[in-house]
């Protein structure tokens, strides 16, 4: 039968290719629609959607008449869900890869888009993102949490709404050349061989080649997705360019994705904190990345810990009440406890050891 976006519901079974006004399938035959899904085809203004008799479950689908009055409305979905279904739809999509499918760049754009557009306006805090969900597979969390970082400085930093959802997605796709390597390095619970390594290093040629031919990506996202990895010293992979040459969205790219690698858990190396993750990449900026980005990334950091309560190495809880961007890891704080206002500058003994979660 056919219907609105407006009449679907979740567990609705497409049987005909969405198509979007560029050509290309929004959400493919067979699909089993999810609210994200939904969130995407209203917001695009979808007139009409193939779609079977029963739901998932067996059920009759009985779409309700639509109201004069909703025909426009887009059904509200969390970020934190929209971020999980993010994560689902690539763990699915890597599962393919290691099998020779190749990428669905706008199925993936779909999943990621929602988290993209949203991030601006959650509560929570972007730069935690591990201490609000446990996702046990490493590789597609860090994709969605890497693309909702980029996106989020991005944004702060004021650049236009395309060059966000790009990037963005180039930040989702950056890693999926990992499917195509000689074998799963990311889940192994040891430091890499050098053969291992000079393998490794391949991924971003691969992740390059596995969508140099999908026109819904510009070439800047493209070019972040290949120079990832990239040093502003010129001992990066897979060129070794120097950093003229490197283009800034590859170095944010880059910055995000060491920063959430570092404060998630990995196989072989456990997570630090967003405040360490922080100190270890300033203590690199100037050999790996793009100074511009750096203070992008720095000032998007220090907006999102104002006010935020923190867990301190005394094992006292402290909020976050200034901070400077000279020392945006040596912030001043107020121990909750005592109200004892504490310089953290002129503390070199005392760091902050956690943030606590914000908002859901």
């Amino acid at each position: 039968m056919i219907v609105s976006a407006n009449q679907l519901v979740a567990g609705c079974i497409v049987t005909a290719d969405v198509i979007g006004k560029s050509g290309m399938p929004l959400v493919k035959s067979k699909t089993i629609l999810t609210d994200t899904e939904i969130f995407y085809l209203q917001k695009l203004l979808v007139k009409e959607v193939t779609v079977a008799t029963h739901l998932e479950d067996g059920s009759m689908f009985v779409p309700e008449k639509e109201k004069e009055s909703n025909k426009h409305t887009i059904a509200e979905v969390h970020f934190l869900d929209a971020y999980r279904e993010a994560v689902q739809a690539y763990q699915k999509q890597f599962n393919g890869w290691q099998h020779g499918s190749a990428v669905d760049v706008p199925l993936l754009r779909q999943s990621i888009l929602p988290v993209l557009e949203k991030v601006g306006d959650w509560e929570g805090n972007v730069f935690n993102l591990p201490a609000y969900g446990n996702h046990p597979d490493y590789l597609s969390d860090h994709a969605a949490g890497t693309a909702a970082l980029t996106a989020a400085v991005l944004l702060k930093a004021n650049h236009t709404e395309a060059d966000i959802k790009q990037i963005g997605l180039a930040a989702f796709l950056a890693d999926c050349g990992m499917a195509r390597l000689k074998q799963p390095y990311h889940i192994l619970k040891r430091r890499l061989l050098d053969h291992e390594i000079e393998d490794m290093q391949q991924h971003p040629t691969l992740s390059y080649r596995m969508v140099e031919q999908a026109s819904i990506l510009s070439s800047k996202a493209k070019l972040a997705i290949l120079q990832h990895h990239e040093r502003a010293n010129g001992t990066g992979y897979p060129l070794q360019l120097s950093k003229e040459k490197i283009h800034s969205f590859a170095s944010l790219l880059s910055i995000c994705d060491t920063y959430h690698a570092l404060i998630s858990d990995r196989a072989y190396q456990a997570a630090v904190s967003p405040y360490e993750a922080l100190d270890i990449i300033l203590e690199e900026q100037f050999d790996r990345f793009n100074t511009a980005m750096i203070q992008h990334f720095v000032q998007a950091f220090v907006d999102a810990q104002q006010n935020t309560t923190v867990r301190l190495s005394t094992g006292e809880l402290a909020e976050v009440v200034f901070m400077d961007l000279k020392h945006p890891t040596r912030p001043m704080v107020r121990e909750l406890q005592t109200g004892q206002v504490k310089a953290l500058y002129d503390m070199s003994s005392i760091k902050i050891e956690a943030i606590m979660s914000k908002a859901r």
